[in-house]
This record gives structure tokens, C-alpha cells and sequence, in this order.
């Protein structure tokens, strides 16, 4: 399905093009290529479900399967794919090989799992038409929640500079409609207060983002090389810790860019927004969902 870590730009990417060859290509080639004398690779994450998302499971999340293919395709290294509450063991000795046990404190909900599994096959019999989707509520205090947005972006152009993203956006100086001016980037938040869009360009001599006129989608495309489209609720709940930014990344956010797939202004946010880069903000999004948790009765 269409997700953020799909490039808009035509002719660039597309889910069509998105494989389990080229999946393990990126997680085992291409990531892995700088790293010298590995023996063992452990594919790990996609474990959770996106709020809101009408495929189950993601599309590569069965880590086992995937190994099992990665290990048979390569003899560079061995590929573990471990379910949840499954544990590796690394001996000391690279004589010795990578073992697996079980750990008892961890069980699967197989009901949930299979329910969700369904839930995954008919989606890829008939995916239809996804649309971008709000996770968050719109807030009450719209002049208010603008304000919390407006006092952020000072920050966001700043640590946007220091990433891949950022260097590669300064680096580059013609584009499809000729020479770059100092906005290489663009912020397009929907659902702004009145309903409308805001779309905030990101200036590289100043490391900041100045409001400019919202235009189409495929206006901003052919002017800015970086784009990213979210919406304005999404982006606050963000800021104020009642979403993490993996979970907008999912069906809720639309990027395009130049470069690789890593070169996406998605993975720029993933390591500004980040729970490495902000554990204040993770802190209070673990506050939140645990708020929300119910005790099943009879337990204490």
C-alpha cells in the first residue's frame, strides 16, 4: 500500500517495485555493505500493527520466512529471523554459532495473530484505493495548536540540516524546473485550522522553515526536491507525545525525494523525532497508552 517510504516522484519508486528480493537487498547489501566481518544478522522490528491501517500486518514482518529465504540466497552470513519472546544467544567465541531458546515470560496471542493474518490476506486480494488518513483528533484550540506547530519548526529546520537529508538537500543545485533557489525542502501539513493547507519550505541558509503559499501537490513536486505530507493534527499529537513518529510513517504521511530510499525526509524525521533523539516525547506517548490500558478483570 501506498506508505511514506514510497517516493511520489514518477518513475522513481512505486509499491509495484517493492519485492521480498529487493527488501533483503536494502536490509542485507545495502545497510550492511559499510560493516566489515559479520557472521550473523538478526532481522528485528515491524512487530506492531499501525493504528488505523487496513492491512494487518505488514507485507515482509514474517521474520522467518524471510531469513529462511535470506540464508538460502547468500553465504556471506547467517540470517536469524526470531518470532517474538524468541532469544538469540551470541557466544563469545565466533568458533561458536548463534543459538535459539524460548524465552517462558513472553506468548503469542495466536487468536489476534491468525484474526490479523486474515485481515492481511484479503487486503492483498484487494487492496482498492488507500487514502491518507488522520490518526489524531482535530484540536479543540486551533489558533493555540498552530502556535505549538509554528514554535517547533525553528527547531525542526535546525536538526534537519545535520541529516542525510539535509546534507544531500544542500548539495544539490538544479532540479526539474532549473537552478534551486534556498528552499530544497517542503513541510505540507493538511487539515490546517479553517480546513485548510499549510505548507512550510525549508531555506538552507537559514536552516529554518518560512510559511509560502499551498499549492497542488504536483506544483511543490516540480519545485522542491524534499517533500513531505502529513496532517496537521498528526504532526501536533507528535509534538505533544500522543503519537510516536512511526506511527504517522505508516498510512498517515506521503514523501517524495531525490536519492535513495534512506534519503527520504520520513527517515529524517525518524531521527529527529526519534525515541534516541527524543525520549521526552517517547516518555510521554508510553504515559499515554498506558493511561489507556485496561485491566482484564480479576487481576490486580
Amino acid at each position: 500500500m501506498p506508505a511514506s517510504s514510497v517516493n511520489l516522484l514518477p518513475g522513481m519508486d512505486g509499491t509495484r517495485h517493492k519485492t521480498g528480493l529487493s527488501v533483503l537487498n536494502q536490509l542485507l547489501l545495502e545497510v550492511l555493505a559499510p560493516l566489515d566481518g559479520i557472521a550473523d544478522v538478526a532481522l528485528c522490528g515491524n512487530g506492531f500493527l499501525l493504528p488505523g491501517s487496513p492491512d494487518g500486518p505488514f507485507l515482509y514482518s514474517d521474520h522467518p520466512r524471510m531469513a529462511e529465504a535470506a540464508s538460502g540466497l547468500q553465504n556471506l552470513f547467517r540470517v536469524h529471523g526470531p518470532r517474538p519472546g524468541e532469544r538469540l544467544t551470541v557466544p563469545a567465541s565466533p568458533a561458536q554459532k548463534v543459538t535459539a531458546d524460548q524465552v517462558g515470560w513472553v506468548r503469542i496471542d495466536d487468536d489476534f495473530e491468525y484474526e490479523a493474518l486474515i485481515t492481511h490476506a484479503a487486503f492483498l486480494a484487494d487492496p482498492g484505493d488507500v487514502q491518507l488518513s488522520p490518526l489524531a483528533d482535530k484540536p479543540a484550540d486551533q489558533d493555540q495548536a498552530l502556535a505549538v506547530v509554528r514554535a517547533e519548526l525553528p527547531r525542526l529546520g535546525r536538526e534537519l540540516l545535520a541529516t542525510g537529508t539535509g546534507m544531500l538537500a544542500c548539495s544539490i543545485h538544479e532540479y526539474l524546473s532549473g537552478p534551486l533557489g534556498p528552499h530544497r525542502a517542503v513541510l505540507r501539513l493538511k487539515n490546517g485550522p479553517g480546513g485548510e493547507l499549510l505548507q512550510f519550505a525549508w531555506n538552507v541558509t537559514t536552516a529554518d522553515f518560512v510559511q509560502v503559499e499551498a499549492t497542488g501537490r504536483e506544483e511543490a513536486m516540480a519545485v522542491y526536491p524534499f517533500g513531505a505530507k502529513m496532517f496537521f493534527q498528526d504532526y501536533l499529537a507528535l509534538l505533544q507525545g500522543r503519537l510516536q513518529v512511526w506511527d504517522v510513517a505508516g498510512s498517515a504521511m506521503k514523501c517524495w525525494q531525490l536519492g535513495r530510499p534512506l534519503d527520504s525526509l520520513v527517515y529524517a524525521l525518524f531521527g529527529i523525532y526519534g525515541e534516541h533523539q527524543r525520549p521526552d516525547l517517547a516518555a510521554l506517548s508510553y504515559v499515554n497508552l498506558a493511561a489507556g490500558i485496561t485491566a482484564p478483570v480479576g487481576t490486580r
